[in-house]
């Protein structure tokens, strides 16, 4: 049966406007590449939580909800069973993703059961990066501009993974 001559011109104009929010999505990236990269320095991406799923996790992460805008999970693993995960969040503003970052990492440091030890602040060419120990893996907290990432490693891999992510962020 044909379609009616509007339905079909405004079927037409969905498609144009489908076609023309993925264009624009792509030539004006505002964050991290999405979908993460499905191989990274040998590992596999083997889940990946995106929208309210991410959110929650990682509001359960800090104990109470903070404020971000969207966030990503990608959780990686290679055949002898190393594993990363990069944590992905978006502040509202430059100023308040720094914010975010003091304030985790003084809770950190000042929890008697925090997990994690060794803090240190490294240079990236020019990123400041707070690295530290614990739960078996060595742990990069960094932002850049409005994305907060923390990744997740065996020591091995750590600087490899972070400089892929900097390099396709």
């Amino acid at each position: 049966m044909p379609c009616h001559p509007i339905m079909t011109l405004l079927r037409g104009s969905c498609q144009v406007w489908i076609f023309a929010f993925f264009l624009f999505s792509a030539c004006h990236p505002s964050g991290p590449s999405l979908p993460f990269d499905g191989h990274i320095q040998g590992l596999n991406l083997v889940k990946l939580i995106t929208g309210d799923r991410a959110l929650e996790a990682i509001n359960r992460l800090h104990g109470m909800p903070i404020d971000v805008v969207r966030g990503f999970i990608a959780y990686y693993q290679g055949d002898g069973g190393d594993k990363a995960t990069v944590w992905v969040s978006e502040a509202a503003s430059e100023g308040l993703a720094n914010k975010q970052i003091e304030v985790m990492i003084e809770k950190m440091k000042q929890s008697q059961r925090s997990p994690f030890r060794q803090y240190r602040i490294l240079d990236l060419k020019g990123l400041r990066v707070v690295a530290f120990d614990g739960m078996g893996q060595v742990h990069h907290v960094f932002r850049q501009k409005r994305w907060v990432y923390w990744i997740s490693a065996d020591e091995g891999r750590i600087d490899d993974i972070v400089g892929h992510v900097l390099r396709t962020g």
